[in-house]
């Protein structure tokens, strides 16, 4: 049986940008985050946060972590944010998977995506 959090749509702003016009501003990131538990999560049976993730803690860890961070690239974006979240949980049991999408500033294209997963 798979126990997975996901943390979908988590909205920030960062600099992100290789053209210099890009870095005048901060500029909307949407990031989703899933943390698969490889053992068992006992969050499932004790209704306790105490014994799992709490997504809101790491969404606030994660704001200071970019507060004044800069990236030429979604790629680095997005090993930052799967090394930062690495970190936080110093757990090599939870598998982690990181997506970083940017509105990209290019003719005839919506957005673009990078991932740094585990799985």
């Amino acid at each position: 049986m798979i126990r997975q959090l996901n943390i979908a749509n988590y909205e920030t702003y960062v600099i992100l940008g290789n053209d210099p016009v890009e870095k005048l501003e901060k500029r909307n990131v949407n990031v989703h985050i899933s943390l698969r538990f490889s053992q068992n999560n006992i969050a499932c049976r004790t209704d306790n946060i105490e014994n799992t993730i709490c997504y809101a803690a790491l969404v606030n860890f994660l704001d200071d972590k970019l507060r004044n961070a800069e990236f030429n690239l979604i790629e680095k974006m997005a090993q930052f944010l799967y090394d930062e979240i690495s970190a936080y949980l110093n757990n090599a049991s939870i598998l982690k998977h990181v997506q970083v999408t940017k509105v990209a500033p290019v003719k005839n294209l919506g957005s673009a995506s990078f991932v740094c997963a585990d799985w």
